[in-house]
């Protein structure tokens, strides 16, 4: 169960194509989908023994669907509670709740507690974090038997997101259309469906490079694609910025190697960050963060100054490069 649901999916594929013998998943394998089931019909499955075989696989997917999670009655979990007690030891249950977790506080989760094995990939133990990203895409690569440079996954997180499932679909359509086994940036370009030149990579290279130009750019594609690109998501990603570049001041931090161990980030952003070292003072830094501070209270309304946001953010251009 979770919300991270590419661990469910990989999870319950894995058990659907490997436990039962491929001869005899047709008695032996059943397949539910939450929405036209009810837990009566599963566990009614459960009890019934295998044909010509010492085992048998009962799937549940999408079980978020079904009635007995969404509103379940006492006499339903009580029904689930007596099946879990006493099991039909030839039978492998199998449920997928995706999207979210089961209420912990509830009866039907301290029935599961008590005589199954959960895995949530909602904890904190199975997360995967944003400093863990590129090392979890790399890995992903090499088992499906490529190789990936270290901007071409900044690329991917930068522009697809945090979502294992997006990302992992992001990775296939790469390699569907790969005729070598390396993938590079113009893949994820190409097949990802990024802006070859407006995207968040893009974006930090201009606050690195200190390139007021590319950022006016930029910044000017943005504000005409504010659906896609809020005012709020851009001043978190310029804020997040300059907070790491006054760590790196601060604690004159001046190679990669420190930088990525103080941050905890991947080594390919800090070198990124170190070529920036020079071109930032403390005192610049500073003024940039308490200007970006102001401009998040007028757009939240706290300030009374009217907001506009491509007025915004030419000003912004003109007060983090010139002023």
């Amino acid at each position: 169960m979770g919300e991270e649901t590419f661990f469910i999916d990989k999870i319950s594929g894995f058990i659907e194509n490997t436990y039962i013998d491929e001869s005899q998943r047709s008695f032996n394998q059943e397949i539910y989908y939450g929405k036209d089931s009810d837990i009566k019909s599963i566990i009614s499955s459960c009890n019934s023994f295998p044909m010509m075989s010492d085992k048998k696989l009962v799937l549940v997917k999408e079980a978020q669907e079904m009635d007995f999670f969404k509103r379940p009655s006492e006499n339903n979990i009580q029904l689930f509670k007596n099946y879990l007690k006493k099991p039909n030891p030839s039978s492998v249950l199998v449920i997928c709740h995706k999207n979210k977790s089961i209420d912990k506080r509830g009866k039907l989760y301290k029935s599961f507690t008590e005589n199954t094995i959960i895995l949530d990939s909602s904890s904190k133990d199975n997360k995967v974090y944003d400093n863990q990203l590129p090392a979890w895409i790399s890995r992903e690569v090499s088992q499906k038997g490529f190789k990936i440079d270290d901007e071409s996954i900044f690329l991917i997180i930068e522009n697809v997101g945090n979502n294992l499932e997006r990302i992992n679909n992001s990775l296939n359509k790469i390699i569907s259309n790969k005729d070598d086994n390396s993938i590079k940036k113009e893949d994820v370009l190409n097949f990802v469906g990024i802006s070859r030149e407006y995207n968040f990579f893009e974006f930090q290279d201009s606050l690195i490079d200190k390139d007021s130009i590319k950022f006016s750019k930029i910044t000017n594609y943005f504000t005409s694609n504010e659906n896609k690109y809020p005012f709020q998501q851009l001043l978190v990603y310029i804020f997040s910025f300059y907070s790491k570049m006054l760590i790196i001041k601060n604690n004159n931090l001046n190679n990669p190697q420190k930088i990525a161990s103080s941050l905890g980030i991947h080594p390919f952003v800090a070198k990124s960050f170190s070529r920036a070292i020079n071109k930032y003072s403390v005192k610049n830094l500073k003024q940039n963060l308490v200007y970006l501070s102001e401009l998040d209270l007028i757009s939240k309304g706290i300030k009374p100054i009217p907001f506009d946001y491509k007025s915004i953010v030419r000003e912004m251009s003109f007060k983090l490069f010139y002023k």
